[in-house]
C-alpha cells in the first residue's frame, strides 16, 4: 500500500544510512547495488516485503548511488529481471540458496558511470558546485562557520536563528546552501527548523516549549474530502495519544498538503507556531480537495521526558496503533504514519532531496573516546531504589488532602493534587515522574490542606530523599518553585522522615 512522501523519505534515508554504514564498517571501497527490472522481479527476490514495492526500492538504491558516489565509492549495479531469476531458483530446489545468492546474467552488471546511468542518473549533474568561501560577518557565513566547526558551541546555532528570524533574513538560506557541503546544509537547515518552529507558551513562571509536529496520512483512494479537520478530532487525538494532565496539544484546524511543508520558510514555521498558540489559524497552504498526500499540523508541549519501560511498551504501541486509527478515519480512510517533529520531518524531505544519509560524512570514530563516553554514562547512571518511590507515593497519599509540586524538569514542573488521600496523576506517572526526578535531581514540595497551610520539601537527588529544614525549604521554594502556585504553604516546617529505610532493602 502506498505511503505518505514523508514516510517513504524516512524509509529511504534509514535504508541508505544502513548500506553505507555496512560498507564503511567493512572497509570495502566499493557499494553494490541491485535493482529489478519490474515488480515482479522484485516480488520473486522479496516475497515478504509489506511496506516495500519495487518503485521505493529504485528510490533508495537511487539515493545511495548518488550519496555514495559524492562520497567517493565505486559503484557496482545488478539489474536483475524475472524470467532468468525464476529459472535460476528453480534450478536451486527448495533447500538451495535464495535470491538474495543470484548474481543476474551475463550483461546484467554495469559499473561506475554506467550503473549511474543504467539508475537514470546522470554523472555530470552529480559534480558538486565549488563552495563559496564561509567568509565575512554576513549571517549566512556566521551559520556556515558553526556548521563546519567541530568545536563551535551547539547553542550558538539557535541565537543565528532568532537573528534570522528578528529580521526575516530567510533569504540568507540561499547562500548558505553554496557555502556548505549537502551534508552540513542538511545539518544547519534541520538545526534552524528545530529553533524556528518552536515557541513559548504560557504565562510567566508556567512557560513552556510548544514544538510543531505532524502526522502524515495518505487518502485512500481518490475521492475529494473538504480541507477542514472533523470537529473533536483534536479532543479524540489528545485523550488517546497524550496525557492531558502533563500536555497540551493545538491542532491546526484543516490538513495541509505535504507538498506544501518542504516550501515553508523559518519565518513562516515560528508565525505558526505562534499562530496556533495563540489560538489562531496559521498562515500556511490548505490542502486541496483532491489531495491525496496531508498532514495533521500540530503544537504540542512534550511529556517530560523519560525513558519508557519494558512493561509499558505494550500500553505505548496500543496509543500509537490507536492514533493513527483516528488519523486514518478522520481523512476518510486511507494510510496514517506516526506523528514527528516537523523539523524532522523537514529534515528527511531534504536529506532525501540532496542524497544525504543521517550520519553524514561516515567519519572514522576514535574508538578509545566512545569507550571512555560509554565509562562516564555508565558512571553517572544512578539506580533509584522503587522502595524509595513507594514511600514517597505513600507519604504524598499519607498527606489525605492538600497539593505537591514537583520540579527539576527543564520541561517546568508538576503540580500534584490530592483529594482522600488520592493523587490525580496515575500511580505509575507519579512513580515514573517521582524516579526521574530522584535520578536527576529535583524538589518535592508539600502542602497538606490544613489552615493555616504548613509546607515541608524533600530534596530529590542521585537517587536518595533528603528532608529540608523549615528554613531550606523555604529559600528551596523562593528560588524553584513557580510563583503563582495556588496552593503554596504560608508558612514552612521541617520535613517529617520517611517510612524507609535504606538499610532494610
Amino acid at each position: 500500500m502506498p505511503r505518505s512522501e514523508i514516510a517513504d523519505a524516512n524509509a529511504i534515508v534509514a535504508s541508505v544510512t544502513h548500506l553505507l554504514d555496512l560498507v564503511h564498517e567493512a572497509e570495502e571501497n566499493e557499494v553494490l547495488l541491485r535493482i529489478y527490472a519490474d515488480e515482479d522481479a522484485f516480488r520473486l527476490a522479496h516475497p515478504d516485503a509489506e511496506h516495500l514495492d519495487n518503485a521505493l526500492h529504485a528510490r533508495i538504491v537511487r539515493t545511495a548511488a548518488r550519496a555514495a558516489w559524492r562520497i567517493g565509492y565505486d559503484i557496482t549495479v545488478i539489474r536483475l529481471r524475472a524470467a532468468p531469476l525464476r529459472a535460476w531458483l528453480s534450478r536451486q530446489g527448495p533447500s538451495g540458496p535464495g535470491a538474495e545468492a543470484y548474481e543476474g546474467e551475463p550483461g546484467d552488471t554495469l559499473e561506475d558511470e554506467a550503473a549511474l546511468r543504467a539508475l537514470g542518473l546522470n554523472p555530470a549533474e552529480l559534480k558538486e558546485a565549488p563552495r563559496k568561501p564561509a567568509q565575512g560577518k554576513t549571517l549566512a557565513a556566521r551559520m556556515a562557520r558553526w556548521a563546519t566547526d567541530p568545536e563551535a558551541d551547539e547553542s550558538l546555532i539557535g541565537d543565528l536563528t532568532e537573528e534570522l528570524l528578528s529580521q526575516r533574513l530567510d533569504g540568507a538560506l540561499g547562500p548558505l546552501a553554496t557555502m556548505l557541503e549537502p551534508e552540513d546544509f542538511a545539518y544547519a537547515r534541520h538545526e534552524i527548523d528545530l529553533t524556528a518552529s518552536a515557541c513559548v507558551i504560557g504565562d510567566k513562571g508556567k512557560q513552556r516549549e510548544g514544538l510543531l509536529f505532524v502526522s502524515p496520512v495518505l487518502r485512500e483512494g481518490d475521492a475529494p474530502r473538504g480541507p477542514e479537520l472533523p470537529a473533536g478530532l483534536q479532543a479524540r487525538l489528545t485523550g488517546i495519544a497524550l496525557d492531558p494532565s502533563f500536555v497540551e496539544l493545538i491542532l491546526a484546524p484543516f490538513w495541509v498538503p505535504t507538498a506544501a511543508l518542504a516550501r515553508l520558510k523559518p519565518s513562516e514555521l515560528r508565525e505558526a507556531a505562534e499562530a496556533l498558540a495563540s489560538g489562531q489559524e496559521p498562515v500556511v497552504p490548505r490542502a486541496a480537495p483532491a489531495d491525496r498526500d496531508v498532514c495533521l499540523l500540530g503544537l504540542t508541549i512534550p511529556m517530560v521526558a523519560r525513558d519508557e519501560q519494558d512493561e509499558e511498551e505494550d500500553e505505548a504501541d496500543g496509543r500509537l496503533d490507536a492514533w493513527l486509527a483516528v488519523v486514518a478515519d478522520a481523512a476518510g480512510g486511507g494510510r496514517a504514519e506516526p506523528p514527528l517533529s516537523l523539523a524532522r520531518a523537514l529534515d528527511l524531505l531534504r536529506r532525501v532531496k540532496l542524497a544525504v544519509p543521517d550520519e553524514a560524512g561516515l567519519e572514522d570514530e576514535d574508538e578509545d573516546d566512545e569507550e571512555e563516553e560509554e565509562e562516564e554514562d555508565d558512571e553517572e547512571a544512578v539506580e533509584v531504589d522503587e522502595a524509595l518511590v513507594e514511600a514517597l507515593v505513600e507519604h504524598l497519599a499519607a498527606i489525605g488532602t492538600g497539593s505537591a509540586l514537583l520540579t527539576g524538569f527543564e520541561d517546568g514542573v508538576v503540580a500534584i493534587a490530592i483529594a482522600g488521600g488520592a493523587p490525580d496523576i496515575e500511580p505509575e506517572p507519579l512513580r515514573r515522574l517521582l524516579a526521574d526526578a530522584l535520578a536527576e535531581s529535583g524538589l518535592l514540595f508539600v502542602s497538606p490542606g490544613v489552615k493555616p497551610a504548613r509546607g515541608h520539601a524533600f530534596l530529590l537527588e542521585r537517587g536518595e530523599a533528603q528532608g529540608l529544614s523549615a528554613e531550606d525549604a523555604a529559600a528551596a521554594f523562593a528560588e524553584e518553585a513557580i510563583e503563582d502556585w495556588a496552593a503554596a504553604p504560608g508558612t514552612w516546617v521541617a520535613a517529617p522522615p520517611l517510612d524507609y529505610d535504606p538499610a532494610m532493602q
